[in-house]
């Protein structure tokens, strides 16, 4: 945020101020009174179980310029702005911030994937722009306004990411982050419960392009049986449709533009082909892509080798879609590539560890039916020139409603018909995937424990585990399974 006075702050949010001068100016925002709150805006945000007013008066003394309020000031030593709703003027200032901001913004969203891609877009942009991008789980109405509003004068690029659990809620990202390049990495089965069915959660997802500025570009997994057939966005300047593509080996682009498929979509997309699988240090693959420059008949294409740093032919599409985020950015390719390769994870995503003559991939951070499907590639093809045991340990996947049994059994099925030694499944809806693999007449090796609580399985983990292990930790966040990790790392 840069140094906004109360009297624009007032403007913003349709405040009134109460106490202090109207040009006294804030230069940060804050919501959590326990961090450094020095020189700011503190907006106090209420939830079920606190009250964010309740805060203000600790905010103050540990140096905080101001406070939004929704309750009637009562002669407070200090300025105060009274506002309808706090959350309402924190997306206010939100749009404030956003229309002073000239760069460009990239918004991603996705049933799996969204924050790797996010992550990896910003290593590649971060070569020729100064790039600023959304941390952690800063992807609701509160996490994508505070992004924002931590803009600083010299950042060029904003890379947002977009999560949702309700239809709506990415239409209000949109309109406030008013991207001018949206990504659409999967439609999957997450947060089936409250959007009904795969074309609910596609509806859902396709808010993200409401808010997106006239001629703007869209960029969708071409691989995906919805998104490949997502209408034509109406105020969209290009689509480019990435595709997993092993059959352009040839070096020519022949193979994806002679698709009487693709129809008109080939025009701009971008695809790969793996080289060389280089088993827990990722993936080699040459990358093509041919694009229709926006209002001009003229197109560019072209090939450059890249290494992806992590495993699994998922990770594929994320840098497809990086690469071509990059393209339209004008980064030179092989900066892109550099980006890619230079790519780090947020934490608990695939992290990996060597310990105890046993390798720990940690990505406990979420799950999904999709992302654990993919997850048991990645063990049982890009790394099956481990010489040792693949062994998953797979937690719930929350948010899933009344298909919750059926999708669990279908991921244990998905397992069964996979070369896996070992699956270790912790918690109550878990049950139905070792059930599943358990009797299901494709197990072609391996064997399958299940444990109610991830302490039952700590009790007695050495017992399961050895050296030589490739071992992969993954469930829905409020599984915590990253605790399995760090107990079977730490020992």
């Amino acid at each position: 945020m840069l140094n906004y006075t109360l009297e624009a702050i007032c403007k913003a949010t349709g405040g009134v101020l109460y106490g202090g001068k109207k040009d006294l100016a804030v230069n940060t925002v804050s919501t959590d009174s326990r961090g450094d709150v020095s020189g700011s805006l503190f907006i106090p945000i209420s939830g079920d179980s606190f009250d964010g007013h309740d805060y203000i008066e600790g905010a103050i003394a540990k140096g905080a310029v101001c406070a939004l309020t929704e309750r009637e000031p009562q002669n407070e030593p200090y300025p105060l702005i009274k506002v309808t709703s706090t959350r309402q003027a924190l997306m206010d200032l939100a749009v404030y911030e956003r229309s002073h901001f000239t760069g460009s913004v990239v918004a991603i969203t996705g049933s799996a994937g969204k924050t790797t891609t996010k992550d990896m877009i910003a290593s590649v942009v971060s070569k020729k722009y100064n790039t600023l991008k959304t941390q952690g789980n800063f992807n609701n109405d509160i996490g994508l306004p505070l992004t924002l509003l931590s803009r600083k004068r010299d950042h060029e690029v904003i890379v947002l990411e977009m999560g949702m659990n309700h239809f709506g809620e990415i239409s209000v990202l949109s309109h406030i982050g008013k991207p001018s390049i949206c990504l659409i990495t999967n439609i999957g089965d997450a947060h089936i419960e409250n959007l009904g069915s795969r074309e609910g959660i596609l509806k859902a997802k396709s808010e993200i392009f409401e808010g997106m500025k006239e001629n703007g570009t869209v960029i969708l997994n071409g691989d995906d049986p919805l998104l490949s057939t997502l209408p034509q966005v109406p105020n969209a300047g290009k689509t480019i449709y990435g595709y997993r593509r092993p059959d352009i080996l040839d070096g020519t682009v022949t193979a994806i533009s002679a698709r009487s498929d693709l129809g008109d979509k080939n025009n701009s997309w971008i695809a790969a082909t793996v080289t060389e699988y280089l088993g827990l240090k990722g993936t080699k693959c040459i990358i093509f892509w041919n694009f229709k420059a926006h209002g001009e008949k003229m197109q560019e294409g072209g090939s450059i080798q890249v290494h992806i740093p992590l495993p699994g032919d998922h990770m594929i599409m994320n840098a497809l879609m990086s690469f071509a985020v990059g393209l339209e950015l004008e980064i030179d390719p092989g900066k892109i590539a550099e980006g890619i390769k230079e790519f780090t994870p947020s934490n608990h995503r695939m992290a990996i560890v060597e310990v105890n003559g046993m390798t720990i991939v940690n990505d406990s951070y979420n799950a999904s039916p999709s992302s654990m499907k993919a997850a048991v590639d990645m063990m049982t093809d890009s790394l099956n020139d481990s010489a040792g045991r693949k062994v998953c340990i797979f937690g719930d996947m929350f948010e899933l409603g009344d298909h919750a049994e059926f999708l669990h059994k279908e991921v244990g099925q998905y397992i069964a018909a996979k070369e896996m030694d070992l699956l270790i499944t912790i918690g109550p809806l878990s049950k139905y995937m070792h059930e599943a693999f358990y009797n299901s007449p494709k197990v072609l090796q391996g064997k399958a424990l299940h444990f109610l609580t991830k302490e039952d399985f700590l009790s007695e983990w050495k017992n399961h585990l050895r050296q030589g292990d490739t071992v992969l930790i993954k469930a829905s966040r409020g599984m915590s399974l990253e605790k399995v990790a760090e107990e079977i790392i730490k020992k």
